[in-house]
């Protein structure tokens, strides 16, 4: 079995951009908060730039200085310390299982240690 185990754990990222766009196809979008403002320290000089001209020329954009939101889910899978001393992902390697990239160990997704691959047979239980 792993120490430490940690089971996966499912997230929610909430993303917010400042968008201008000329139509469907293109324009510029600006990452800031809930409210629209725009962490200027985090943008490169051209993007600074591109975000002053954005805001002088409200007539070029057929969407002008509107937040847009995005969310999504991400989950961090299950790991934790194999006896060698690796952190090891649990993810689906390989038929429900994987490998301490360090000493070839095999887990399943919940941390309990296997015989490898190569001792498994047709239709028996591992």
């Amino acid at each position: 079995m792993l120490k430490n185990y940690t089971p996966k754990e499912w997230q929610t990222i909430v993303e917010h951009e400042l968008v201008f766009y000329y139509d469907d196809n293109g324009g510029f979008a600006f990452p800031c908060d809930a409210s629209g403002n725009v962490d200027t320290s985090e943008l490169s000089p051209f993007a600074i730039n591109n975000l002053t001209d954005c805001m002088k020329h409200p007539e070029k954009f057929k969407y002008f200085n509107q937040v847009r939101t995005e969310r999504r889910r991400v989950c961090d899978p299950a790991h934790g310390i194999c006896e060698c001393g690796e952190e090891v992902y649990l993810w689906d390697e390989y038929m429900g299982a994987c490998e301490c990239p360090n000493c070839g160990r095999w887990y399943n997704l919940f941390g309990q240690e296997l015989n490898p691959p190569s001792s498994w047979a047709d239709g028996d239980d591992w």
